[in-house]
C-alpha cells in the first residue's frame, strides 16, 4: 500500500489502547511521533481496522423498525398545523 494512502487513513483512527487512547493518529503524530513508529514495530494489531459485526434481526425488530410505512398520508397541512 502507497504510504501516503496509508498514512491517511491511519489519521482517522482513534486509539481504543494505550497511553494515547481515545486520541486518533494525527494527533498522536503531532506530539509523539515515535509512539506511532512503537506501535507499527511492536503492536500492530492496534493499527488493524476492526469491521462490524453483522447482527440477524428477528420478524418483529424488522416490523418495529419499518412501522413508519405503514402510517397514514397526510397532507402538508395536515402533519404541521
Amino acid at each position: 500500500m502507497d504510504a501516503l494512502l496509508c498514512l491517511r487513513i491511519f489519521t482517522y483512527m482513534i486509539l481504543r489502547s494505550g497511553k494515547y487512547k481515545g486520541m486518533d493518529l494525527d494527533e498522536v503524530q503531532q506530539y509523539d511521533s515515535q509512539y506511532i513508529r512503537w506501535i507499527k514495530e511492536n503492536r500492530p494489531e492496534m493499527l488493524k481496522v476492526n469491521k462490524p459485526k453483522k447482527v440477524e434481526m428477528t420478524d418483529e425488530e424488522i416490523d418495529q423498525s419499518t412501522s413508519y410505512k405503514n402510517l397514514p398520508k397526510l397532507s402538508w397541512a395536515e402533519a404541521f398545523f
